[in-house]
């Protein structure tokens, strides 16, 4: 199942400068509904990690996965010169 692998960047178009996870809801000027709604998705979201971590605790998503680096040559080319 794969389920975190969207990357969303919101903004509300009147509150350009509102980032929930600093000013959370006492930074919604207003009663702005678009802002309320990017609280929502950042509560969410922490929720979802939450959750996550509860079902596997070894998880660690901000492990990259490891780099396999291919060889100089490949070894299905034939070589006209010989080594």
């Amino acid at each position: 199942m794969k389920i975190r692998s969207r990357k969303f960047e919101g903004r509300c178009a009147k509150h350009k400068g509102y980032n929930p996870g600093v000013d959370g809801q006492g930074g919604i000027r207003g009663g702005c509904a678009r802002c309320q709604l990017l609280l929502e998705i950042w509560q969410t979201s922490i929720k979802l990690n939450q959750l996550i971590r509860k079902y596997d605790p070894s998880h660690d998503d901000l492990k990259r996965p490891p780099v396999v680096k291919s060889p100089a040559v490949d070894p299905r080319q034939m070589s006209f010169i010989a080594e």
